[in-house]
């Protein structure tokens, strides 16, 4: 499993190129064409790297790299240092301890526009290349919560499946309430709406029995606001009876398979002649 610590302020960056393009020693800095006044970086944040080339695959995010200082001028920097930049009339950002991946993606582009953390609050997007964005913290559990699913992404799954997975992913993400969220929602509520189990009522402080499963399977890269009126109560075992029908049984087709990423695709050094040619970058 890979490490993201989520308690820093967190960026999303559009890449202009991919990173194996260079030596990973050459990855050191971002170059950002436009930064709000009140960004105000921290040296340890932690800025998400989407990449929008890849001939093998979707867009998404292929890796992330750590804030190393300041942001700069190109004319404050030393000439040999110049050579780092991807565009030398931008802002650059100093960054280090990358961790990128080839051909294929951390998470897909059309995941992680789907994520509640990027749509809730108003609409966080990227549009161009060298353009960075703050997004909440919550991304980054959401991305950790994904890599979970690594035994799915790395095994080979029909396309069909990989889709329904994406959904189901996406799914558990909006079913997350907040502790308010759902003092409200079981207020009442003493029996399962599948197998009627009984319980009585949650009460604060009191273990939570119920849980809430929204009924609505949302498309990938079409938010839609959560409404919790489309939520009903459901024990864990007819919950998990409920997440489970929504992937198709598995069926190995060796005309359409994917095989995607899991923790150990991550790398911080590589052969960048090699890359380049193996994937034409």
């Amino acid at each position: 499993m890979y490490s993201i610590d989520p308690t820093h302020n967190a960026y999303l960056y559009c890449l202009p190129e991919h990173p194996m393009k260079k030596d990973a020693s050459a990855f050191r800095y971002l170059s950002i064409k436009k930064v709000r006044k009140y960004n105000c970086f921290t040296i340890g944040e932690t800025i998400l790297l989407l990449y929008r080339k890849n001939k093998y695959g979707p867009s998404g995010i292929i890796g992330f790299c750590k804030v190393a200082g300041e942001l700069t001028k190109v004319s404050e920097l030393l000439e040999q240092e110049k050579d780092y930049c991807f565009n030398s009339s931008y802002l650059q950002l100093p960054v280090n301890e990358l961790q990128c991946c080839i051909s294929i993606n951390i998470m897909d582009e059309d995941v992680l526009y789907s994520l509640p953390s990027m749509n809730n609050y108003g609409k966080f997007r990227l549009y161009t290349e060298c353009n960075l964005i703050n997004i909440y913290t919550s991304v980054l559990f959401a991305l950790m919560n994904h890599s979970q699913f690594w035994f799915i992404w790395k095994t080979r799954r029909t396309e069909l499946e990989i889709q329904q997975y994406k959904q189901l992913f996406v799914h558990l993400e909006r079913e997350k309430i907040e502790y308010k969220r759902y003092l409200k929602l079981s207020k009442k509520v003493k029996c399962c709406q599948i197998c009627g189990i009984e319980h009585q009522e949650f009460t604060p402080y009191a273990l939570q029995f119920f849980e809430f499963h929204e009924m609505n399977v949302n498309l990938i890269g079409k938010y839609e606001k959560i409404n919790y009126n489309k939520f009903i109560p459901l024990c864990a075992n007819c919950h998990k009876i409920e997440h489970e029908q929504m992937v198709a049984q598995s069926s190995y087709d060796n005309r359409s398979f994917s095989s995607g990423f899991s923790p150990d695709r991550l790398l911080s050094g590589w052969n960048t002649e090699y890359f380049n040619k193996e994937f034409e970058l």
